[in-house]
């Protein structure tokens, strides 16, 4: 009897902690916004050579934004969904492979290293993102 108390006690301890994790992450993680949004996609492949894009999306994620630029046909890339996110793998042909030369493709939002997957990546309106072929 005394045993099934602490058990209960215990799980019913990880589920609030599990609860308030949540709570923060809603609250502190990336926030998306609906709507029509300007933005700005510069592409660096690894001879440095860089292909511009522009235009404007609903898209509210940048996994969305990349599958629309996609569609329109001038821009490719394959990418793999893992424990952490989206994870892109080439863009236009050329792909990063980390685990044999250390490479990939990093995002920059706004000049800044980007925080997030491109599935969590929100897009705001004016942004300028630039997906880099980095080592």
């Amino acid at each position: 009897m005394q045993n099934n108390k602490k058990l209960i006690l215990a799980l019913a301890a990880i589920a609030a902690a599990i609860l308030v994790m949540v709570g923060i992450y809603r609250s502190f993680g990336p926030q998306t916004s609906a709507g029509s949004k300007s933005y700005t996609l510069e592409v660096m492949d690894d001879l440095e050579e860089v292909k511009n894009y522009s235009g404007t999306t609903d898209a509210e994620v940048l996994k969305d934004l990349l599958d629309e630029l996609a569609a329109q046909g001038d821009f490719s890339y394959e990418a793999e969904d893992g424990e952490y996110g989206t994870y892109i793998l080439s863009v236009n042909g050329v792909t990063a492979d980390y685990s044999q030369d250390g490479a990939y493709w990093a995002i920059y939002v706004n000049g800044e290293y980007g925080q997030y997957g491109a599935d969590s990546q929100p897009v705001e309106d004016g942004d300028a993102f630039r997906l880099v072929y980095e080592k």
